[in-house]
């Protein structure tokens, strides 16, 4: 029987969410997830800006975390 299992690696480990039922030694494949970023890029959060445009500097502690765009 085949088990999907949430995980997380953690320092060279895997850590399971759960005990997988019925099993107590298996062979395993290991898929890493892309891990979507939380944060804007270093570039962003440094932008000074120009002279003709809204004070960016004032209202970047506001920005929501980025998300990705959906097609």
């Amino acid at each position: 029987m085949l088990q999907t299992i949430q995980g997380i690696y953690k320092n060279g480990k895997i850590e399971l969410a759960e005990k997988p039922q019925g099993i107590t030694e298996s062979p395993v494949f290991v898929t890493f997830l892309e891990i979507k970023a939380t944060t804007w890029p270093e570039i962003i959060m440094e932008y000074q800006g120009v002279a003709e445009s809204i004070n960016f500097e004032s209202y970047r502690d506001e920005l929501l975390p980025p998300k990705e765009v959906e097609f």
